[in-house]
């Protein structure tokens, strides 16, 4: 059975011009809000011009990287809004029901879920990908 990873990642909330002129190298940046993100990589507080930033390990949730072509196939079964065309990209919203935020990067997708639902996630992914 498919199964999506616990991830490790830091939440950074800091006002969005901060957020915005911050580099973190190769580290992978998911923007859920104008002054918050996740990073997947290393995070230098100096490197946030914030003084009143807030970095946080974060480990609420869980994902799986598939390629993209299989994501795209569960994704026109279960998802109802839009896919975004450019690469790489964030986006996050209802997918099977379930809340699910989207990294789309190339050849492929990390599909990540809060840890409480990656095992509904993991079922419904499950009828679309087969390993």
């Amino acid at each position: 059975m498919l199964e999506l990873k616990r991830l490790t990642l830091s939440r950074v909330v800091a006002n969005p011009a901060a957020l915005d002129a911050v580099k973190f190298g190769a580290a992978l940046i998911f923007r859920v809000a104008p002054d918050e993100m996740f990073v997947m990589g290393t995070v230098n507080s100096a490197d946030i011009t914030d003084d009143y930033a807030i970095i946080t390990k974060e480990a609420s949730l869980s994902g799986v990287w598939l390629e993209e072509i299989n994501a795209l196939h569960f994704l026109e079964h279960e998802c109802a809004w839009e896919i975004p065309a450019e690469r790489p990209v964030y986006a996050q919203g209802m997918v099977a029901h379930l809340p699910v935020k989207l990294y789309f990067e190339g050849a492929r997708v990390l599909i990540m879920t809060a840890v409480p639902f990656a095992y509904d996630l993991a079922q419904r992914l499950g009828g679309f990908i087969h390993e």
